[in-house]
């Protein structure tokens, strides 16, 4: 007697996305990050074996790296169904990405001591700023609403998906022949892709997209644009120039 295979309706593949969907946009990042600061950090000894890294830049790598490995374990542990041990990571790490901030400052202070042009120094401070505020502001709204898990799981992967401007970017250089503000631009562009399979996922497990999926990508596209339209503005570089100098 010849067994039938069981059939896989629409329920058990929305109960499978709903489980492992985080899971999989976790592992991507990972990727991401890994593709985009191969080169210069992770493989750094294959592909530059006589650029030293600043043991500050160490430390930064490191400490990001843990924030990226650590949201995939979160992941994994809902998806088991771990929660308690889930909450008490959480609050490690909490000071993971306030450490993450804190080197973004420290970052920008060395980069603005090696005397760079002040085009290069307002385009660094640019990146960073709003790279922060894309990261810190969803991270924050993922621990006020710590106790409605629709809400701070989305949260949570949208300040992840804040990290990517970086890897992505360092991609787009290391592939292409563009010229910085184009990869800037199609970095942006990019990014904000990670937001389809967002929306997808929410469209096949709940018929709508979340409230916070958009509310977070308006806030990578408003921060984009300012971030790109600052650069020229003489009050930005005059501001980035007393940077500099107080700094150097």
């Amino acid at each position: 007697m010849i067994s039938e295979s069981p059939v896989i309706g629409p329920e058990t593949l929305k109960i499978g996305a709903k489980r492992y969907f985080f899971v999989a946009m976790a592992a991507l990042v990972i990727l991401t990050v890994f593709a985009g600061f191969a080169p210069s950090f992770y493989l750094r000894s294959s592909f530059h074996p006589d650029h030293e890294l600043s043991i500050l830049l160490h430390v930064h790598g490191l400490v990001f790296s843990a924030w990226i490995i650590l949201f995939l374990v979160q992941t994994i542990l809902i998806a088991k169904g771990s929660r308690s041990l889930h909450q008490r990571l959480g609050w490690f790490a909490l000071g993971v990405a306030v450490t993450m901030l804190l080197l973004v400052g420290a970052a920008t202070a060395e980069q603005m001591r090696r005397g760079v042009p002040i085009e290069e120094a307002a385009t660094d401070i640019s990146l960073n700023l709003f790279g922060a505020v894309m990261f810190g502001v969803p991270l924050v709204a993922a621990i006020y609403y710590r106790k409605r898990p629709d809400w701070h799981k989305r949260f949570m992967l949208c300040a992840t998906l804040g990290l990517l401007g970086a890897p992505i970017l360092r991609l787009i250089l290391l592939t292409t022949n563009l010229e910085f503000p184009t990869a800037i631009i199609l970095g942006a562009v990019a990014g904000d892709l990670f937001f389809l399979p967002c929306f997808a996922y929410d469209l096949f497990t709940r018929g709508r997209i979340h409230r916070a999926f958009t509310y977070v990508l308006a806030l990578f596209i408003v921060s984009q644009i300012a971030m790109m339209s600052i650069l020229s503005w003489p009050p930005w570089l005059a501001f980035s120039r007393g940077v500099q100098q107080l700094l150097s």
